[in-house]
């Protein structure tokens, strides 16, 4: 009996306690939704500030890159325009050099012409002479061939039996050379202005010989002129025109030859020929 009481009052108790407890547990779990729902707000929240962040740096970006775009597109227009500058100067250059070229072809003609219109050709201030040519010397006062060469500094004449001498305390010289009208030889004599040393390949000691001036015309120019005097038997030609006769007032044509005999002037013409 005493159990059946105990179990009596224990139930009693639960009933009546129940309640009471339930009603003490619901206050804090309510608090402890409330804070979750609050951070969950908190979260939201950050979330929403870091979206508009977000999209005010990705509204500077879509600027930045607008105007990187506007200066690019400039700066290809600018280029574009260089690029068509530089093709009008290219055209202008090339129609230049277009010109230039027919203009040089018509003066090429026209020398041409002239060219084949005269045996001795003299254009605006130089007398044309071939490779090979004759010239006046004087003294001796005779003609005789030359080898015209641009590639010897110096002119050359052949000399033989090459005798210095002295007269009136100056350098001279006697030498001979040949005529070329007759077998004879035509001996001259002349003031040595200079010495040059020749240093031939089939030597080992350089050779000293005597330089002379002597009158010489080629074509229409007449000049006087040093002559360098050596034994030229060896060669075809006794006389070498050089440079120092050759400058200034010469052009040579090495494809043709003979193309400017001498026009003696009367002085020279009228000088009789040293025995």
């Amino acid at each position: 009996m005493r159990i059946i009481f105990a179990l009596k009052l224990f139930v009693l108790f639960l009933l009546a306690g129940l309640p009471l407890l339930f009603s003490g547990c619901a206050p804090g779990y309510l608090m402890i939704r409330e804070a979750g729902l609050r951070q969950f707000e908190l979260r939201i929240q950050a979330q929403e500030e870091r979206l508009e962040l977000l999209s005010t740096e990705q509204t500077g970006t879509q600027g930045a890159l607008l105007e990187s775009h506007s200066e690019l597109a400039n700066q290809l227009q600018m280029i574009a325009q260089t690029q068509a500058e530089l093709v009008q100067r290219q055209k202008e250059w090339e129609n230049y050099i277009r010109s230039t070229r027919r203009q040089s072809s018509a003066e090429e003609d026209k020398e041409i012409e002239i060219q084949d219109s005269s045996t001795a050709m003299v254009t605006e201030d130089k007398q044309v002479v071939g490779s090979v040519e004759k010239v006046f010397l004087s003294p001796p006062g005779t003609i005789l061939s030359a080898r015209v060469d641009t590639g010897a500094t110096s002119s050359s004449l052949d000399a033989r039996n090459i005798v210095r001498f002295e007269r009136n305390g100056e350098r001279w010289v006697r030498f001979t050379i040949s005529n070329p009208e007759g077998d004879n030889e035509i001996i001259l004599e002349r003031k040595v202005v200079r010495n040059v040393r020749i240093l031939q390949a089939s030597a080992e000691e350089s050779e000293r010989r005597p330089v002379v001036e002597l009158g010489v015309t080629v074509g229409k120019t007449t000049q006087t002129a040093q002559f360098t005097l050596s034994d030229r038997r060896h060669l075809e030609y006794p006389v070498l025109i050089g440079r120092n006769i050759l400058m200034d007032i010469l052009v040579v044509d090495v494809s043709r030859s003979h193309i400017a005999p001498p026009q003696l002037p009367v002085s020279l013409s009228e000088q009789p020929v040293t025995p």
